[in-house]
């Protein structure tokens, strides 16, 4: 029994879903209960709202497409709300590393009169008004931004989005929470400054600020790391993928699919006259190809057997070329012959879930639940027919003779690079063996590579929010780097009348920014090996998680912050002492 077809069915107004869903068991019962039972098959019907078919694992083979996993959208929405944290953190570290600059107006609206909760609604305020500034500023960047964000994400979004009321929603809440956030501890921090001292010029910065600068500066870094560790295991994940031998031969294999019943009449003569071409070296006809996720599904069963030992194994139709057409290799037994009929090609894992020795399965028979006899002539090298997501499972060929009709793909190998002028060729055949049928095709490895569509645009987009991330940080602890160098510029003076040489003075500066980074990447490398484990155990095969990859994310993060406030330590260190002494 195959169960590969999906029904849409539409419910009244108000239907209670889950109580429908209990009434199933005995609708499948009373229509198909007995035959069910004759073949010991359990089968069970589940609703599905078509609004969660695009996001929804678990029901891949009903024709609608390989869904998108929600935890790729999850994990797309954690990375922007962390980029968003980062740029809040940024904000919070100047307004707090500068609060020497505004003490005296602090203590100047105190004394005329003004609270504290006043100081803080104007500080408020003001981020609010940072936040709505650059709502303003992003949407106009974001539309120009479109054509490069469809092509890292595959999707095809225009700016009509913006006539979603939710997305104006997410905008307003977005405004307001980063206003919030970025505001509120800087608003708590200045409005307590006490008016006298600060009048006075008795103002001294905080340990306690201090102290939550650099923790929010190994924060920031933590993430850059994390995502940099994520990017170098993601493209080593897909590296691997791309070049792992998956058993069968992807490349130079064209494949053509006839939709239309009415076309499938010229597909002898369209395989007739691509044998005819220099650069075909072998043609195949077969129900589905290889990496297709909608394979056919049955169980078979040994003599000596019943249906009760049936076991399940994912299988298609061929001709006697399928083999070679796709670069599949034999352990035993022999290929399909021509005068081939009710004969089976099985994998080694089917064979050994058989019961069977896979090299000693050849001759015996199946038996399956419409009665049909088959014979075991050859057993096939395991290969992966799906992606490498999973691990190699059951797999049967099952001959398909000319009487019993042609199946609606073909499979061409060839042997060419000039693929511009074959298809050139091959369209002209078409047009006249297919009339009036519009010419498409594929190749077939660009077909395995769609397995990963989600892998690769993770990747993508990680790369260019790790580029982001790291940006925005560097920002943060350029403006922190100039600051401190402010800040410690009569001391920075002093000890270069004393002798001090530019790279002492250099790195005087950087070393407590170093500091941080490396507690940063202490912090950040369990977390990454965390993450990354877990985005590998959706393979079945997969490359190791070793230290060189954290190492390599953490030496990259430090060479960008050395580089990030090198620049202001070294402007820092060439200026003239005499000028800096004499400033009040």
């Amino acid at each position: 029994m195959n169960s590969y077809i999906g029904s849409y069915i539409k419910l009244q107004p108000n239907t209670n879903v889950a109580a429908l869903e209990k009434k199933f068991p005995a609708f499948v019962d009373k229509y198909a209960g007995e035959e069910l039972k004759k073949w010991n098959i359990h089968e069970q019907l589940y609703l599905q709202p078509v609004g969660t078919i695009h996001t929804t694992v678990g029901f891949d083979n009903i024709g609608i497409g390989k869904p998108v996993n929600p935890s790729f959208l999850n994990i797309l929405l954690l990375i922007a709300i962390l980029i968003q944290v980062i740029a809040c953190i940024n904000f919070m570290n100047l307004s707090t590393a500068r609060a020497a600059k505004r003490a005296k107006e602090v203590g100047v609206r105190k004394v005329i009169g003004a609270g504290r909760n006043d100081l803080i609604r104007q500080f408020l305020v003001e981020s609010f008004m940072l936040s709505l500034l650059g709502v303003l500023i992003a949407l106009p960047l974001l539309l120009l931004a479109l054509p490069y964000l469809n092509q890292i994400t595959q999707l095809d979004i225009d700016a009509s989005f913006l006539s979603n009321y939710k997305i104006w929603l997410i905008l307003v809440s977005l405004f307001l929470i980063t206003g919030l956030v970025a505001g509120s501890y800087p608003a708590f921090y200045l409005s307590a400054f006490k008016a006298i001292k600060v009048i006075k010029g008795n103002f001294t910065n905080h340990v306690s600020a201090t102290g939550v600068r650099r923790s929010l500066v190994v924060f920031q870094f933590v993430l850059s790391i994390v995502l940099i560790a994520g990017i170098i295991v993601i493209y080593s994940q897909l590296n691997y993928i791309k070049n792992k031998d998956i058993g069968f031969e992807k490349d130079q294999r064209i494949i053509f699919t006839f939709n239309s019943g009415d076309s499938f009449s010229g597909i002898p003569s369209f395989m007739d006259d691509l044998r005819k071409l220099a650069e075909v070296k072998e043609v195949s006809n077969a129900s589905r190809y290889l990496s297709n996720p909608n394979m056919f599904y049955n169980s078979f069963w040994l003599p000596g057997q019943n249906s009760s030992n049936a076991l399940g194994v994912n299988f298609l139709v061929a001709d006697k070329y399928f083999v070679n057409a796709n670069g599949i290799k034999l352990i035993s037994g022999r290929d399909f012959r021509s005068d081939d009929s009710a004969k089976v090609l099985i994998n080694e894992t089917y064979a050994k879930k058989l019961g069977l020795d896979p090299l000693k399965a050849v001759g015996n028979h199946l038996h399956d639940s419409q009665s049909r006899e088959v014979e075991i002539v050859g057993v096939m090298k395991d290969f992966n027919f799906w992606s490498l997501h999973k691990d190699v499972e059951g797999f049967l060929v099952w001959i398909n003779n000319k009487h019993n009709g042609y199946w609606p793909n073909v499979i061409a190998h060839t042997t060419t690079a000039n693929y511009k002028s074959l298809i050139s060729k091959i369209e002209t055949i078409w047009q006249k063996d297919v009339p009036g049928v519009p010419f498409t095709y594929s190749f077939l490895d660009e077909e395995v590579q769609k397995q990963y569509e989600t892998d690769i645009s993770l990747s993508r987009i990680i790369n260019s929010f790790t580029i982001m991330a790291i940006v925005i940080s560097c920002l943060g602890l350029f403006g922190l780097a100039a600051f401190s160098a402010e800040q410690r510029s009569k001391e920075i003076g002093i000890r270069k009348v004393l002798g001090a040489s530019v790279a002492n003075v250099t790195q005087l500066l950087s070393k407590d920014f170093l500091k941080l980074v490396i507690i940063a990447f202490v912090i950040a490398t369990p977390i990454a090996w965390w993450a990354m484990n877990k985005w590998l155990e959706g393979f079945a095969y997969k490359v190791p998680v070793t230290w060189w990859m954290f190492a390599s994310a953490g030496l990259i993060s430090i060479i960008i912050a050395l580089g990030t406030v090198s620049f202001q330590a070294i402007k820092a260190a060439i200026a003239n002492p005499v000028k800096v002494l004499n400033h009040d």
